[in-house]
């Protein structure tokens, strides 16, 4: 990217108050783009969204159009994650939490975003799975069911808007250093991680992230819908996906 990928584009970036989606929303900036952040989570220029809410999307949607004249890319980044679990301790309490944002939170976002969009007949949506979506990892039953749902959602969204003009795809990656994914960040968790089913022997970054992700809501991906984007150093190569 040459530092203009996403000029004068209006993205939307969900669960952008801190790791991942912080970092991608600076990246975004960086390459020329207009970021409105939301998070459930306060934070320093940070919308409250609940991406659960229905109400909360339409409110957000109408001010970032009041503001902003549209919406060119939305990153349905939000999501929970509680843990590794055996397969008998998931809690149903957990469970439907996990669905409830990760899958209902980006449904919201795909249906009422892409409304706006329409109006424009152009648009791109990227919605974040994980390598829990395309493998079955042991421990990530709730989870992973989830990130599944995102990726057969992002398919289905994809073939529906196509003929709106519209763009679906989902990203999908492994442990990503600094966020917290595989343990607190620059512990010794963290840094155990960096080999573990990684043929390139390195934790991926915020950045190897945002480029792709960028990508994908940039003019240069205008012929990509419905794909997945796995980010994971080749750790899902042995893997059925």
């Amino acid at each position: 990217m040459d530092g203009t990928a996403l000029q004068g584009k209006a993205i939307l970036v969900t669960g952008a108050g801190r790791s991942l989606g912080a970092a991608m929303s600076d990246y975004f900036e960086s390459q020329g783009a207009t970021v409105v952040r939301t998070d459930i989570v306060p934070a320093y220029g940070v919308i409250h969204h609940d991406v659960t809410e229905r109400g909360d999307w339409e409110a957000v949607v109408a001010r970032m159009v009041a503001n902003h004249g549209r919406i060119d890319g939305l990153v349905n980044n939000a999501a929970v994650f509680f843990g590794m679990r055996p397969f008998w301790d998931e809690s149903d309490d957990e469970f439907a939490r996990l669905l409830n944002v990760n899958v209902m939170g980006t449904w919201l976002g795909i249906q009422i975003v892409s409304r706006e969009m329409a109006t424009r007949s152009r648009g791109s949506i990227v919605n974040f799975s994980s390598t829990s979506g395309v493998m079955a990892t042991p421990g990530f039953a709730g989870y992973g069911t989830s990130r599944w749902a995102v990726r057969g959602l992002t398919k289905f969204a994809a073939g529906d808007l196509a003929s709106r003009g519209l763009r679906v795809n989902s990203i999908h990656p492994h442990g990503i250093r600094g966020t917290g994914m595989v343990g607190p960040p620059g512990t010794e968790a963290e840094e155990r991680a960096r080999d573990r089913n990684n043929p390139l022997g390195r934790m991926g970054t915020t950045d190897d992230v945002s480029a792709v992700v960028s990508f994908l809501l940039s003019d240069a991906s205008t012929w990509i819908t419905g794909r997945e984007f796995v980010l994971d150093g080749g750790a899902s190569l042995t893997a059925a996906v």
